[in-house]
């Protein structure tokens, strides 16, 4: 939301104090304060002004505030830019991984020859022999052999960069192994998986000469009204590219942008880290938070409870010294009237509930305190 400029304000703070004082109140130099006073139509003291009313000489009088007749966009303050957010520290223990994959001794370098395969390539190779074509009618491998999807004359290329890719996360110590589905890598403590993928683009579709031909012939015939090309540009994807992804280039092929993959990848993995331990500590902080109230509540119960059982006693009291009461009146009438020994076994049976009733008196036990069970 724009703020607009309050004239009368500047006005009054410029004919105050002068420019170097009020200049920073708009974040403002003193040339920038003068521009924004000519820009808004608000005269400003004259040179020498400050100086003359130091000294005690007369100064020309503060002038009158005129209507603005200028643009009315510049009658709003212009917001200031957004402060960038302060990247947070790098992690130490991305810094040592990032830092070895620029070591030049790490360099992961595709040879021309390969002597011994990779277990999980070799299957992968057997997997090519008999392949899924896919909707792009681009070969694929089975599941559950590595994920490797592309044309024919690129799967020499895939399947030596998957063996030496392979190869490097083990050197590295991170465990490769084949799961239910796809080629698992296993980096702290985060499992990956591994695919290799060749780009196509949608043509229009040519059909062979023998298709013309036999249409020319009357014969039945039908082609799609387009297909896919393979681009010869090979991606390397990590979970899908969420946790990394690198791509042939006009400049730079795939082979010579393997570190890269697993500085994207170690990146992810210290990020997902740093995150299961900042909600650790959550978690931990929360589960206190919880423990703690749980305990005020055990409290609170216990203290509810504590006073509902004073309230029932000091309730049972009032009913006994009421039945002592009513007791004592009763045999007094009864006494006046000479008929006291008629009713003396209630007013004792009287005083025995009266006593059961006090909770002062713990020890009187009464056939009101049996639970009794009557049998089916």
């Amino acid at each position: 939301m724009l703020e607009k400029y309050d004239r009368a304000k500047l006005l009054d703070e410029v004919w105050t104090d002068a420019v170097t004082v009020v200049a920073p109140r708009y974040q403002l130099s003193d040339v920038g304060l003068q521009k924004l006073c000519r820009r808004l139509q608000i005269p400003t003291p004259p040179r020498g002004y400050w100086t003359r009313l130091k000294a005690g000489k007369p100064v020309a009088p503060r002038p009158k505030l005129r209507e603005y007749i200028g643009h009315p966009m510049h009658l709003f303050r212009t917001p200031a830019p957004p402060v960038p957010p302060t990247p947070l520290p790098l992690d130490e223990r991305l810094a040592v991984l990032l830092a070895s994959e620029r070591d030049p001794a790490n360099h992961i370098v595709v040879p021309d020859h390969i002597r011994h395969w990779h277990p999980l390539v070799v299957a992968a190779q057997q997997s090519l022999k008999k392949p899924v074509i896919d909707q792009r009618d681009m070969p694929s491998t089975r599941r559950p052999a590595l994920s490797i999807s592309v044309s024919p004359a690129q799967q020499a290329r895939a399947l030596k960069i998957a063996d030496v890719l392979l190869k490097a996360f083990e050197a590295r110590g991170y465990p490769v192994t084949q799961g239910q589905h796809d080629v698992n890598i296993c980096m702290l403590g985060r499992l990956y998986h591994l695919r290799l993928f060749e780009a196509c683009t949608k043509a229009a579709y040519v059909p062979t000469a023998k298709q013309l031909a036999d249409q020319a012939k009357g014969a039945w015939s039908y082609w799609p009204k387009s297909h896919y090309v393979p681009t010869g540009r090979l991606q390397v994807l990590i979970n899908e590219g969420y946790a990394g992804k690198v791509m042939d280039s006009d400049r730079l092929p795939v082979e010579a942008q393997l570190n890269k993959l697993l500085e994207q990848m170690a990146t992810t993995a210290v990020e997902s880290l740093v995150n299961a331990e900042r909600q650790a500590v959550i978690d931990a902080k929360r589960q206190q938070l919880r423990e703690a109230a749980l305990e005020r509540k055990r409290l609170q119960d216990s203290e509810r409870q504590r006073l509902g059982q004073l309230e029932t006693d000091a309730h049972n009291w009032r009913r006994a010294q009421a039945i002592r009461e009513y007791l004592d009146a009763l045999e007094q009438t009864l006494d006046a009237r000479g008929s006291v020994v008629d009713q003396q076994a209630f007013i004792q049976w009287g005083r025995a509930k009266a006593a059961w009733l006090d909770p002062l008196l713990h020890e009187v036990v009464d056939i009101l305190d049996e639970e009794i069970k009557v049998p089916f």
